[in-house]
Parts: structure tokens; C-alpha cells; sequence
């Protein structure tokens, strides 16, 4: 089982100079409200308000445009 990090414990910073890697995080972390872990919870409360019908027909759409791109690329 995965164990948080501790201050002791270094982060993978995926292969990132610090720079790099304080850059990332300033541009990754600004969008909505976010948990701990960066889970954009602006875009889970906006799904929740969705009735399951609607969100099948979002899944629908985006699976279609996905099998239609699919299709355009050969």
C-alpha cells in the first residue's frame, strides 16, 4: 500500500529541475477548487448536478467524437 510523504521522504519530481518543477505546480494547481491531491473538485460537483441521463449522453458524445477522430486519423 502506498504511503503518503513524509518531510523526510523526497518527491518525485519526474525528473524536473526544481525550476521546472515549481513551474509545473503553479500552472497545474490553478484551476478550481482542488483536494489535497489535485482532484479538480469544481469538475465533480458540476457532474454530480447532471442527472445520470445527461451524463451518459456526455459520455455518448465524447466516446463518438473520440471513435470519429479515430476514424480520421486512418
Amino acid at each position: 500500500m502506498d504511503t503518503p510523504n513524509t518531510p523526510e521522504d523526497p518527491i518525485d519530481k519526474l525528473g524536473m529541475t526544481d525550476e521546472q518543477w515549481n513551474r509545473f505546480q503553479a500552472y497545474t494547481r490553478g484551476y478550481g477548487d482542488q483536494d489535497e491531491n489535485g482532484v479538480d473538485l469544481t469538475l465533480l460537483r458540476a457532474n454530480r448536478r447532471l442527472t445520470p441521463t445527461q451524463r451518459l449522453e456526455y459520455l455518448e458524445d465524447a466516446v463518438n467524437t473520440l471513435l470519429n477522430v479515430k476514424r480520421l486519423e486512418g
